[in-house]
């Protein structure tokens, strides 16, 4: 599974209101889409003020990715700016097969 971070916004007072709203009764109905086959939800922050949301998560594919985010885009017009992002081991790695390649041209 591959690291992923997203910004999402909220586009407007309206939405993030109604939106908040279902997010409670996702909550309290256990969060089932956090986690399935092929998607671990890692961390979710808000910041309520500015109609911004924060996640981290490890995804097989952007097809588990849309089965997460998909909901909110369509029902609350949010916006997901979605990176693909690496851990602490993996960063290391890449940095020792650009090495490689670099050292490999001469």
């Amino acid at each position: 599974m591959a690291y992923y971070h997203v910004h999402g916004l909220i586009p407007d007072g309206i939405s993030q209101s109604e939106g908040y709203k279902m997010f409670e009764q996702y909550i309290a109905s256990g969060a089932p889409m956090d986690n399935f086959d092929g998607f671990e939800l890692i961390s979710r922050f808000h910041a309520p003020e500015t109609g911004e949301v924060f996640v981290t998560f490890k995804a097989d594919n952007h097809l588990a990715i849309s089965q997460h985010f998909g909901v909110w885009r369509a029902k609350f017009g949010l916006d997901w700016n979605i990176t693909a992002v690496l851990n602490d081991d993996e960063v290391i790695q890449r940095n020792k097969q650009v090495a490689d390649a670099v050292a490999a041209m001469g």
